[in-house]
């Protein structure tokens, strides 16, 4: 059945991200609405136990407009659970088609694979190091997010994130060889790894994987940016209500490059992804939010290998004043 708008009864593209109960086309018609959605709206949060856009469970309601976008990239709204989940796969030494088989049935199965990658603790200290190194001289750049006005728009308005980002640009490598070693052999690891997925992908899901984009380093800093966090979406939505194009990303890495005393109940941070049906993403994210939801500590030396183009996810607030660092990178279909 087809979202619409509370406000113009046109095709909507999110459900409000306060109650999830009306839908909207576009952020100008959610504000335009608000005066008359914001007693029930209000009403619904309190009933369902969220308290608009804090984490705090005694935090006072928040009466302004919630934010656009309900569907593909939704707030995080309440208390939520963060009690991480345990590895699937624990990498041996040797590459192994037994290990590369687990890693797919577990896609197959629930559309996330959590990975123990057993690099040693010289090699994820001089990561931390490297990471550390480039966010105090300033190599990590502001980096946004882009939405359509509307279904199938070609206007798309983009969001300052809450992170931080370096790209590992061949160009920006050369330029930064002595100061990102370890980071440039990690990067290329991650790309043997994905791409060592591709034959039993193919084989039993029809899911060629042919090139990725470059490493991205990416910074959740708790000290200047409090609750840095980043909502609920689809890293490729093409599925989802928004009806983008297909950018043909398939395959979503993150390789976590923490302390390993990283607690997600004291230092936030968490990934949290929706398990939904891996094999189609949901319409909204009011959808994808009913499935269960895994929690994944970004802890030294963890990796979440999931589908990019049906899976829900979240990075849940820092809440300390801890630097959160991760390397990602997207493998795409022809």
């Amino acid at each position: 059945m087809a979202l619409v708008c509370a406000n113009c009864s046109n095709s909507a593209v999110a459900e409000c991200s306060g109650c999830y109960r009306v839908c909207y086309c576009s952020p100008q018609c959610q504000r335009a609405h608000w005066g008359r959605h914001k007693e029930a709206c209000l009403q619904a949060t309190v009933q369902n136990g969220r308290t608009g856009t804090s984490s705090s469970s005694t935090a006072e309601v928040d009466d302004s407009c919630p934010s656009f976008g309900a569907g593909p990239d939704a707030r995080i709204a309440g208390p939520i659970t963060t009690k991480p989940a345990p590895y699937d796969v624990y990498l041996a030494g040797e590459r192994s088609v037994a290990i590369a088989q687990n890693v797919v049935d577990c896609l197959k199965a629930k559309g996330l694979c959590i990975v123990k990658a057993g690099a040693d603790s010289v090699f994820t200290r001089a990561l931390l190091l490297e990471a550390n190194q480039l966010w105090k001289n300033g190599s990590f750049q502001e980096a946004h997010k882009g939405r359509p006005d509307s279904v199938r728009s070609g206007e798309v308005h983009y969001d300052v994130r809450d992170d931080k980002v370096v790209w590992f640009s061949s160009q920006w490598m050369q330029e930064h060889e002595k100061s990102a070693r370890a980071l440039k052999v990690l990067e290329g690891q991650l790309g043997d790894f994905g791409l060592g997925l591709n034959k039993l992908l193919e084989e039993q899901l029809g899911l060629s994987l042919r090139r990725r984009s470059c490493g991205m380093l990416s910074c959740y800093d708790g000290d200047s940016k409090p609750g840095a966090r980043y909502d609920f979406h689809v890293d490729n939505p093409y599925m989802t209500s928004m009806e983008v194009p297909d950018d043909k990303r398939r395959l979503t890495l993150v390789y976590y490059i923490n302390e390993p005393d990283w607690d997600v109940d004291r230092d936030g941070g968490a990934l949290q992804v929706c398990l939904s049906n891996p094999r189609k993403a949901p319409r909204t994210t009011a959808e994808a939010m009913k499935s269960e939801r895994v929690t994944v500590a970004p802890t030294c030396d963890t990796m979440a290998v999931f589908f990019s183009h049906t899976m829900y996810h979240a990075v849940l607030p820092v809440t300390s004043n801890r630097r959160r660092f991760a390397l990602s990178t997207w493998f795409q279909c022809p």
